[in-house]
């Protein structure tokens, strides 16, 4: 079976965003602040609006494969 780069791609826009909120002692940390935010909450913050994004891509990407057949 062959794997096309069109499924490599769609696996990595699901897996990074989960892999990156696994990594809870790489961002589990105070500063810096952000509007007295502390970095552990902005962080989480921008990374749901970025695993937004990346579904919105596989979302496409995926229609788009989708349509080709």
């Amino acid at each position: 079976m062959r794997i096309k780069k069109i499924h490599v791609i769609l696996a990595l826009l699901i897996l990074i965003p989960s892999f990156v909120n696994l990594g809870v002692p790489i961002y589990n940390r105070e500063s810096p602040e952000i509007l007295g935010l502390p970095f552990f909450y902005w962080f989480q913050t921008l990374w749901l609006f970025a695993t937004a994004g990346f579904y919105f891509v596989f979302a496409h990407l995926k229609e788009k494969h989708h349509d080709k057949l």
